[in-house]
């Protein structure tokens, strides 16, 4: 638990500059529709996260199936270790509340951290935090959200996460309305759950590259440096610590597609995810999941006023 650890203790008592928010942050190119979910007009504030706020589950062991059965009448997914409530995300073309919202995909377990066999779901914790930790103005819900990649509500969030192990199955009409996505100004965050899968080759990675080569054959994922400022909208981050998979070569970097100098889609193959649902996290134990709680909130940050 975080206020178990002496170390991290120290550099937060200590005032760490990683940690230090950055106020008043703006940008000539905001697209309004992305600036308008922030409370208030100074730009984006961030306090630390504290020490002993995040009480970490026991770790939970599950074979993910690639689909849940879907009952109409409770409007849930349900399966053998639990279920997802919908609670499907109101429209909001005003713009007044940001929605962390996973984007439900066919072919693989987009689902994955978010069933309710977890002592906590991780989008859900995540966006407790977010709304804790920030000025963000964030709709928190009783339910992890999610949306589908056919709803015709997709285009009524300028930011989506998608996570799984395994394979995505896009129809062409779904590809050119993820392209329309973008185009429209939306940002992906997107993470390979387990990056050690196929001998390192991660399991859902190839298959988002190969679905970005879909959306875009005239763009290549590009790796991201420190000094980018992705990481430094809101916590200071000079060092990869990652999410609860850091493996040196292979998982202690983030890539993106980028629109000129724009982050359009981010992966991160360490997965942040895992770390929000409260997994160890190898090497750097809860400082590196601390790491993954400020990054995400970084990353939503960025996408929102970019």
């Amino acid at each position: 638990m975080l206020n178990n650890n002496p170390i991290l203790q120290k550099k937060l008592d200590a005032g760490n500059n990683r940690r230090k928010p950055i106020s008043g942050m703006g940008s000539t190119s905001t697209p309004l529709s992305r600036r308008s979910f922030f409370k208030g007009s100074v730009g984006l504030a961030a306090s630390a996260l504290a020490a002993g706020q995040l009480v970490l589950p026991a770790h939970a062991q599950w074979r993910f199936q690639e689909y849940l059965p879907y009952d109409a009448a409770g409007d849930y997914h349900y399966g053998r270790s639990g279920r997802i409530e919908h609670h499907y995300p109101e429209m909001n073309p005003t713009g007044e509340k940001f929605t962390f919202v996973r984007l439900k995909y066919p072919g693989g377990d987009w689902y994955t951290n978010i069933v309710n066999y977890y002592y906590w779901q991780s989008d859900l914790k995540f966006t407790q935090e977010l709304a804790n930790w920030t000025t963000i103005d964030v709709e928190v819900r009783e339910h992890p959200q999610y949306v589908d990649i056919d709803d015709e509500g997709l285009f009524a969030y300028p930011f989506l996460y998608m996570t799984g192990h395994r394979g995505i199955r896009f129809s062409p009409q779904q590809i050119r309305k993820l392209r329309e996505y973008f185009e429209r100004g939306g940002f992906l965050h997107v993470e390979d759950c387990d990056v050690r899968l196929n001998r390192g080759r991660g399991g859902l990675r190839p298959h988002i590259y190969e679905m970005m080569r879909q959306v875009y054959p005239e763009k290549n994922f590009e790796r991201l440096e420190m000094s980018h400022p992705i990481y430094h909208t809101l916590y200071q981050h000079d060092e990869y610590l990652g999410g609860d998979k850091r493996i040196p070569d292979i998982s202690d970097y983030d890539e993106a597609i980028m629109d000129d100098d724009r982050v359009i889609v981010y992966f991160c193959p360490s997965d942040l995810n895992c770390a929000w649902e409260g997994r160890q996290c190898e090497p750097g134990g809860e400082e590196q999941r601390l790491w993954a709680f400020e990054q995400g909130m970084n990353v939503v940050a960025y996408a929102l006023t970019r």
